[in-house]
């Protein structure tokens, strides 16, 4: 992708450089133990210091952990640890009724879209909604994720007295089939790479509605691009029609979608499944964009390394303005994407050249 369209992607995205490419996610280890109890104490004290005073926080991470007890849960739960070479950036655990109990990412690498990775993986481990207790410091994380809260409440450690907060996860694409009769007007979101497009033009075949990809509304065929205002524009035009798809995510205009449909579909898949999506399609000709791609830009691929840290936490925000009366579908993995096309849309199937 040459540089000056990438120009207008950031001003239309607002996208922005950082990211910590090199990271896995890998199982627990028991051997993982004693660091992930000294990040624990290290993270509490310094991340945390700006919600909770000197003595709350000697009480909920006095640095004496019973190793033997946090190495029986890790494994009695689905605990997964973020790495990055021989340094531990991170960690979370869930157990198998959906309760999320810690997730802690390293004092020096916040806001790197770590947390993001562990929870999304840790949510689409189980199946049902999803509870946490989260602290002051964390509510805002787990609000963008859409997790809503259900009460605040007072937490006795050592004798002292902390806020934290139950929150839950509602999975709310496992609703009734009858839904789709009310599917009218449609928005495809989620990270470059993840297969909106595909999703769809799925969605339009079992459906019938028209489908909109904005890469091709933007995109001219020359490489050159048409202005904010007109895209602006375009997407009017197309929502003054009773029904309608629309792919793309545009985070400039995204209001301006959510505002007018009764639908939304958020593709929310690991970074590593985007990565490769993205890659996939190199050399594939494609109804969603005017051109060819031959090569995998390593702009657009660092901005698919970004787009967990720097955009998904904004289109969470979003979602929670809006997304009270509207369907809202949040799929972590494919398998979820085609299940709920199955489950929902199985009698209405029509061949698919995708």
């Amino acid at each position: 992708m040459r540089k000056e369209l990438m120009d207008e992607y950031r001003s239309l995205n607002c996208f922005i450089k950082g990211g910590a490419p090199d990271m896995l996610i890998r199982k627990y280890q028991p051997s993982d133990c004693p660091r992930l109890a000294e990040l624990f104490y290290q993270t509490v004290h310094e991340v945390n210091k700006q919600d909770y005073t000197k003595e709350q926080l000697n009480a909920w991470a006095t640095g004496e952990v019973d190793l033997n007890a946090w190495n029986h849960s890790f494994l009695e739960h689905y605990t997964l640890v973020a790495v990055e070479g021989d340094e531990i950036l991170g960690f979370g655990d869930i157990d198998e009724t959906g309760y999320l109990d810690r997730l802690y990412v390293h004092k020096d690498h916040q806001r790197e879209g770590i947390a993001s990775r562990l929870c999304g993986k840790l949510e689409a481990h189980v199946s049902g909604n999803i509870r946490t207790h989260a602290s002051i410091t964390a509510k805002p994380f787990f609000q963008n994720r859409g997790y809503k809260i259900i009460k605040e409440q007072q937490v006795e450690r050592r004798g002292i007295l902390l806020t934290n907060f139950v929150m839950e996860l509602e999975k709310k694409w496992e609703k009734p089939a009858e839904e789709k009769n009310l599917m009218k007007k449609v928005i495809v979101i989620g990270s470059p790479g993840a297969g909106k497009s595909t999703f769809s033009r799925k969605l339009r075949a079992v459906t019938g509605l028209p489908l909109y990809h904005l890469d091709m509304i933007w995109h001219k065929p020359d490489r050159t691009n048409i202005s904010r205002e007109e895209l602006v524009q375009e997407q009017k035009k197309i929502m003054e029609n009773q029904s309608w798809i629309i792919d793309g995510n545009y985070l400039s205009t995204m209001e301006l979608r959510l505002e007018n449909c009764d639908t939304i579909f958020l593709l929310d898949y690991p970074l590593e499944v985007c990565l490769a999506g993205a890659k996939a399609r190199i050399g594939t000709k494609r109804e969603d964009i005017p051109w060819l791609e031959t090569e995998f830009d390593e702009e657009f691929r660092q901005w698919i390394l970004d787009f967990p840290k720097d955009q998904l936490p904004v289109i969470y925000q979003l979602l929670e303005k809006y997304g009270q009366n509207r369907n809202v579908h949040i799929f972590r993995s494919r398998d979820a994407a085609e299940n709920y096309l199955k489950e929902n849309f199985s009698q209405n199937k029509k061949d698919d050249s995708i």
